[in-house]
């Protein structure tokens, strides 16, 4: 991009306006305008943050195709995203891209991102069981360090994300069946570090998943297959601490195995 003082000062413009509408959303996304307000004080100089993203893929999408009109279709792709960005928003997390059938997500906290992957599965869940069309999604976690920046022309701008972790997001949902979470080693660590509750739902998958690329890697994978049980009457809950520095109560479940 241009380091010309026209193209700094709209790229300025354009991430504070996306910051203001992010706060009138919601509130509680407090994290996300923060972000976009450090980019703005870097001017286009790129920004280093880790970051937990958030695959979320509908699943079935031909099927839905071949049955149904194209009309129908957009209705439940637009419910089915809903469904997506409201729990994003929920848990702390904000919408990175819409693309086709799918959408992707991050978040500061990896807890958190982990907690709307398990509230986009439940919702879906709850509708296919009354009758509903039977949507299901299938999403992936990974966590790693991000270059958060602007591309595109003067134009027309987005922010981008890149760094291994996205990428490999990507990719770890062609290792998962409809309706299930997949996430990397590095999720279930951070987990198991800051909410224990929510790693033990998480089962191993593959200790050395095969990633195919222009330098193959191997990582190690873990699963929910279907949305867990609610936590049994009495259950106590464990205080977990976000990067901002609030706590969170989330309950612990890992007695339920």
């Amino acid at each position: 991009m241009s380091s010309g003082g026209a193209t700094g000062t709209q790229a300025k413009r354009s991430t504070r306006g996306l910051g203001q509408r992010h706060a009138a959303v919601s509130g509680r996304t407090a994290f996300l305008p923060g972000l976009v307000d450090r980019y703005v004080q870097h001017g286009d100089s790129p920004m280093h943050c880790r970051l937990t993203t958030l695959f979320v893929d509908m699943a079935d999408s031909t099927r839905l195709y071949a049955h149904h009109s194209s009309g129908t279709v957009l209705r439940l792709i637009q419910r089915f995203m809903r469904v997506v960005t409201e729990s994003a928003l929920a848990h702390r997390g904000d919408v990175k891209d819409f693309e086709g059938d799918g959408a992707l997500l991050y978040f500061a906290c990896t807890a958190c991102a982990c907690e709307a992957a398990l509230a986009i599965q439940a919702t879906l869940a709850s509708e296919a069981g009354q009758g509903s069309h039977g949507i299901r999604a299938r999403m992936s976690l990974t966590v790693g360090q991000v270059v958060l920046g602007m591309v595109g022309s003067r134009q027309r701008k987005a922010m981008a994300l890149v760094g291994p972790s996205v990428p490999l997001g990507a990719r770890l949902l062609k290792h998962i069946s409809p309706g299930a979470i997949i996430a990397s080693g590095a999720v279930v660590e951070e987990l198991r570090a800051d909410a224990p509750g929510l790693a033990a739902l998480f089962e191993l998958l593959d200790p050395a998943c095969s990633i195919p690329g222009a330098e193959p890697m191997t990582v190690t994978t873990y699963g929910i297959v279907g949305p867990p049980h609610p936590p049994p009457a009495g259950a106590h809950t464990e205080s977990v601490r976000l990067p901002c520095g609030e706590k969170k109560a989330l309950t612990t479940v890992a007695q339920m195995r």
